[in-house]
């Protein structure tokens, strides 16, 4: 599956959980003119699971960007016949 695909079907799966958060949090005050503890408790893990998925999601992206700028650095270094290390 391709890199593209993956992020697709992760951002994809967080907006739906949001949409669907607040699509019952309305139904639910619109009929009953409350909000239920399920549906609370509902809304709350759908939030988490798409803060989640996004925040672990810029986690490794930025993971992987610090290492790849430490190779290149020590390539550079490498290449410059400086053999100290960081």
């Amino acid at each position: 599956m391709k890199q593209n695909t993956k992020e697709w079907i992760r951002y994809g799966s967080a907006i739906a959980l949001i949409v669907s958060a607040i699509v019952m949090a309305f139904i639910s005050f619109v009929v009953t003119l409350t909000i239920g503890p399920g549906v609370l408790a509902y809304i709350g893990e759908a939030l988490t699971a798409a803060m989640a998925i996004f925040g672990i999601s810029l986690y490794f992206v930025g993971q992987a960007r610090d290492l790849k700028e430490e190779i290149e650095n020590r390539l550079n270094q490498a290449e410059n016949g400086n053999s100290s290390t960081m």
